[in-house]
């Protein structure tokens, strides 16, 4: 029987689990388990779309695709999961259509035309995608996951070897930016980016849109089955303060009034029915500092394998990664078979 500890019950913890092997003996470690709402978690509090990311090298999109493979797969066979299919529209005030690397790969792609771009925008696309309510997620997740025998336990770990006493054959370290603080990591290219946004009730709109701009610009409103429309928002690194801010509060639904003054009429908050603030922090790792940490080493006699830095990709990396992790499992195990 292989033993598998994995640290982290986020969603790259748990989607690893779900693609391990059905015989294997996992057991998920984390300070935070789903069902937990502790907002220095990221997980319950993501934005949860699969969109790409632009500046991605082929690695990374080949990931990205996996990502969506499973999660669509998700929303056709496990709507309980609360994964929704919808139509993106996504707004481009910066760069050029060739940096869209996944035109042509995803359901109904196409560029609009200059008559349905708004001012000041250089382009856009529409394209079918997916969208999950993550407090929902998660929970599912650890359900179906603990129906198939797979175990959650609740600890505070300081260090990936004390978790050797679990008498494991592999451990996988999806920390997320725990990797920062465990002594036997310590991963200094890892910086927490600081995510505010917003929630309100309208089941009227039932769209995904997000427009980019220039320095840092980008505004989101994404509709979910819940009857909640999230809203964002404002990054800030190097912070992990989660204290809402009323003037990016403000800004915030501004800036979708600005870009969707159809849907939403007033740029005032008082005019919706406010469900609240979504303040978080993303574990990031830059693609100067070699982007998401995917790969094994042996760590004081440990088999490990990393799986931590997808910067608020989290829910569109999940698949690839554990695919990617999966692989490097059976490195581990076999290593014969690879000569």
């Amino acid at each position: 029987m292989v033993k598998v500890t994995i640290l982290g019950a986020g969603v790259t913890g748990m989607t690893i689990a779900s693609q391990l092997p059905v015989d294997y003996e996992v057991t998920i470690v984390g300070k935070h388990l789903p069902g937990d709402l502790d907002k220095t978690w990221a997980s319950p509090w993501a934005g949860a779309v699969w969109v790409g990311v632009h500046n991605s090298n082929k690695e990374d999109q080949r990931t990205q695709l996996d990502g969506f493979s499973g999660l669509w797969h998700l929303a056709e066979k496990h709507p309980e999961s609360s994964v929704h299919m919808a139509e993106m529209m996504e707004i481009m005030d910066i760069g050029s259509p060739d940096d869209v690397w996944y035109q042509g790969k995803l359901p109904d792609f196409r560029f609009l035309s200059k008559d349905e771009l708004p001012v000041g925008a250089k382009y856009g696309m529409k394209y079918k995608t997916v969208v999950i309510t993550p407090q929902v997620f998660v929970v599912w997740m650890r359900q179906r996951l603990e129906a198939r025998g797979i175990k959650f336990l609740r600890a505070n770990v300081l260090a990936l070897g004390d978790l050797k006493n679990l008498g494991h054959d592999i451990l996988i370290n999806a920390s997320g930016l725990g990797s920062t603080t465990l002594n036997d990591v310590r991963d200094p290219h890892l910086i927490p980016y600081r995510n505010q946004s917003l929630v309100i009730r309208d089941s009227n709109y039932q769209g995904l849109y997000i427009r980019r701009g220039p320095d840092g610009y980008y505004s989101t409103a994404f509709a979910r089955q819940d009857g909640n429309v999230y809203m964002g928002g404002m990054l800030t690194a190097n912070s992990t303060d989660i204290i809402a801010k009323e003037e990016i509060r403000n800004r915030i639904i501004s800036r979708v009034h600005d870009n969707l003054p159809q849907y939403f009429p007033s740029p005032k908050i008082t005019y919706y029915d406010f469900v609240g603030d979504h303040v978080g922090y993303w574990p990031s790792r830059l693609t100067e500092h070699g982007g998401n940490r995917v790969e094994k080493e042996v760590l004081d006699g440990q088999r490990v394998i990393h799986a931590y830095g997808q910067f608020a990709g989290g829910y569109v990396n999940s698949y690839g990664v554990a695919l990617k992790v999966r692989r490097l499992v059976e490195e581990f195990l076999y290593p014969l078979a690879r000569l």
